[in-house]
């Protein structure tokens, strides 16, 4: 069995390249990068997990009717990016243990925020820099 990976979500993945070939170098990780909550929900269904890196303004992909679950048309009138809840929702579909999820994000949406309460274990404004990021995702893996 493949040993579980990084997975990074973001829709600039240029963010995310540096950190993911350090990391996969640092912790001997297999780490992949999706660009859409479409390709992360691929992602995740195809793959196993320890971790998920995720930005929470990301785009829903091409078929965005295909990804909206329940708490996301629920809060669509409030939220203004809908990807982070919506790949929230699928996360919290999967089964346990459930990867340990990181916010990389320049999100400050209160409502959002709150919506994602204790899945994510740690937030960590964007842009920080490279060792802010790998330290603090390296922490939340050893909690």
């Amino acid at each position: 069995m493949a040993k579980p990976g990084i997975l990074f979500v973001d829709d600039e993945p240029e963010n995310v390249e540096l950190a993911a070939e350090v990391l996969a170098d640092a912790m001997e990780l297999p780490v992949s990068v999706a660009v859409s909550v479409q390709d992360a929900v691929q992602k995740l269904q195809d793959g196993s997990w320890r971790a998920i890196v995720m930005d929470l303004f990301i785009p829903l992909g091409d078929h965005p009717d295909r990804v909206l679950g329940p708490r996301a048309r629920r809060y669509q009138e409030q939220v203004e990016h809908l990807g982070g809840l919506v790949l929230l929702e699928e996360i919290e579909r999967m089964p346990e243990p459930r990867p340990v999820v990181v916010s990389h994000t320049a999100c400050t949406d209160h409502v959002l925020l709150e919506l994602f309460g204790d899945v994510v274990k740690r937030r960590i404004p964007k842009p920080a820099p490279l060792d802010t990021l790998l330290a603090n995702l390296m922490e939340a893996l050893a909690e």
